[in-house]
């Protein structure tokens, strides 16, 4: 696949629109009260914190998960991020794996994501059964499936809480204001995401990890924007 013709593609969606059409406002409100009970008490309200991938397996093992990581490098390797299975193998426990070759930021939203998955499985009914693959060529595929639409906004509230989204996404509309030059989105994101996160966009990356987390970054700063433009949230 061409990432660069992906990337393009994903800041062009109507990221509101599919929001619309996959989820409504109280369905998010509802994941994310149980994310809160569960998961990150703060989500939404702080940023979620980036932690060692050992950190977030000993945090969430009371959860009955199963977790395996391990570090697949190379073209095909890094294309597979991660996946959330249901009632796998002779547990039965639901098993979410992690591949670490990845820079830890996108480790932390794979692990965010997956987790994803299994606080709204008994929503999705049918992820309940079968892997829930995350890869970094499939970002738009998700904004056509409730499942991994509402993963991923559990990512994106997490990166970007409600205040950080407001002054980030907010329409300057006062003339004084609009005097001055506003600093484009994207480079906004990029400090936000290096100063938070630790990912420089002028890293000395290779093209199969650094295009696809550029591509990361734009779908979720617009999912982002959507939840806050769409569902005030």
């Amino acid at each position: 696949m061409d990432l660069g013709r992906e990337i393009k593609s994903l800041a062009r969606r109507d990221y509101g629109r599919a929001l619309r059409k996959s989820l409504g406002r109280q369905e998010v409100l509802e994941i994310v009260a149980e994310a809160r009970r569960l998961v990150w008490p703060h989500l939404n309200r702080e940023p979620l914190r980036l932690v060692a991938p050992s950190e977030f397996t000993r945090l969430w093992s009371r959860l009955g998960v199963d977790f395996r990581l391990a570090k697949f490098d190379g073209p095909k390797g890094l294309a597979l991020m991660g996946f959330y299975a249901g009632k796998l193998g002779p547990s039965r426990r639901p098993l979410i794996y992690v591949n670490t070759a990845h820079h830890p930021a996108a480790i932390g939203a794979v692990f965010s994501h997956e987790m994803g998955h299994h606080l709204t499985a008994k929503i999705f009914a049918s992820q309940e059964e079968h892997a829930a693959y995350m890869t970094y060529t499939a970002f738009a595929d998700h904004l056509r499936d409730s499942g991994e639409l509402a993963a991923d906004c559990l990512v994106s509230l997490g990166v970007f809480p409600q205040n950080t989204a407001r002054k980030m996404f907010a329409v300057e509309s006062r003339p004084a204001e609009r005097a001055n030059p506003v600093e484009p989105l994207f480079v906004q994101v990029s400090n936000y995401v290096q100063d938070r996160y630790g990912f420089s966009t002028d890293a000395r990356l290779s093209v199969h990890k650094k295009l696809p987390y550029l591509a990361g970054m734009i779908y979720y700063a617009n999912l982002r924007k959507a939840l806050l433009d769409e569902y005030d949230i």
